[in-house]
């Protein structure tokens, strides 16, 4: 008998053992889970201060924002620094909670900002942020302001400069200064001379508007498919945009090497590499007169397709008021002027061609 109930005495004590552990356990996950799911305002704070001052010095957005040793992207960052904003106009001290999967803008736009922008407008401002990406989970293009639309990567600048203000007592500023072009390399990723550079007049254009094998621009179909494209269009700038968007809006990358299709198969097909994407759009700017060439590289993609892959590529320029413009159409996220799926200030350029 007394043997069963010391029996029974070890079996009870090892399961309040093992119980405890658990709860133990349990408590310390549920601190490392909390811990990892809310920042401080003053960490926030203290990591847009180094945010400024990296945009400022190197004209770009980041790829990252490090807090606490773990990296956040600017999209995630925009969100707790407009948080961090309302809290502070509320006189609320709690810690902001991190919002995750928060898509990028899908085109980012803007105009110019000069001027003034006061704490009772960030309030203004981050309030319509924070509403926009809980209804949308991504990030507006621009934000409409009392100077202007500012285009995402200002906004990010500009939150940044406003929050970099805080006092050692924590108090905000009440004003900051903003004067942003919207051609600005902070808007535009920090261009390189390959990739926004100036015509040089001694280069013939002829070479650059003509019809090839690969992509052609004579042809009933391609000049139809060019005139209603641009048909609402008067300016270069306009057409050749309205051309770029519809190509990479229509046409799905498909990963494969060299020509495949050419220009107007690739159209028909809806369906093409970055040679044969390429090949499409000078097919149709060259058939709204507009000069394009061809430039290869090897880049290191960070989203699309290609992310986290590095590769040879190939994409096209431009000719809008004397200077060549990059645009790269496989991914959504790019415009006119503007690459946002790999690194535009790293990669390695191998030349410039009229043809391919």
């Amino acid at each position: 008998m007394n043997k069963k109930r010391n029996l029974f005495s070890i079996c009870l004590l090892a399961s309040i053992i093992i119980l405890s552990s658990l709860f133990l356990t349990n408590i310390s996950y549920a601190a490392d889970f909390n811990d990892s799911t809310t920042l401080s305002q003053n960490d926030i704070i203290k990591s847009s201060k180094s945010l400024y001052s990296y945009i400022y010095k190197n004209e770009k957005l980041p790829e990252t924002i490090k807090i606490l040793n773990k990296n956040y992207s600017t999209e995630q960052f925009l969100y707790l620094m407009s948080k961090t904003v309302i809290n502070k106009k509320e006189n609320l001290k709690n810690n902001i909670t991190i919002k995750y999967n928060i898509k990028e803008a899908k085109t980012p736009s803007g105009s110019n900002i000069k001027g003034n922008i006061y704490f009772k407008e960030m309030y203004i401002y981050s309030k319509s942020i924070i509403g926009f990406i809980d209804k949308n989970n991504r990030v507006p293009n621009y934000v409409k302001t009392n100077l202007g639309n500012m285009q995402y990567e200002t906004v990010i600048f500009t939150f940044s400069q406003f929050l970099s203000k805080t006092d050692s007592n924590g108090k905000l500023t009440n004003k900051i200064t903003i004067s942003m072009s919207k051609k600005s390399p902070i808007n535009n990723n920090g261009y390189t001379i390959e990739l926004f550079s100036k015509y040089k007049k001694e280069d013939s254009l002829n070479k650059y508007l003509v019809s090839t094998k690969n992509a052609p621009s004579n042809g009933i179909y391609i000049k139809e498919l060019a005139n209603q494209i641009t048909k609402n269009h008067n300016t270069t700038l306009s057409k050749a945009e309205a051309i770029f968007d519809w190509v990479k809006n229509n046409i799905k990358y498909s990963r494969y090497s060299n020509t495949k299709y050419g220009g107007e198969n690739t159209i028909k097909n809806r369906r093409g590499n970055c040679v044969d994407t390429s090949h499409a759009l000078v097919s149709l700017l060259r058939a709204s007169n507009i000069p394009v060439r061809y430039v290869n590289g090897r880049c290191d993609f960070t989203k699309g397709d290609l992310a986290k892959v590095t590769v040879a590529h190939v994409w096209i320029q431009v000719l809008i008021d004397d200077q060549w413009m990059v645009a790269d159409g496989i991914y959504k996220g790019n415009r006119l002027g503007y690459v946002t799926n790999w690194k535009a200030n790293s990669y390695k350029h191998y030349g410039f061609y009229p043809s391919i």
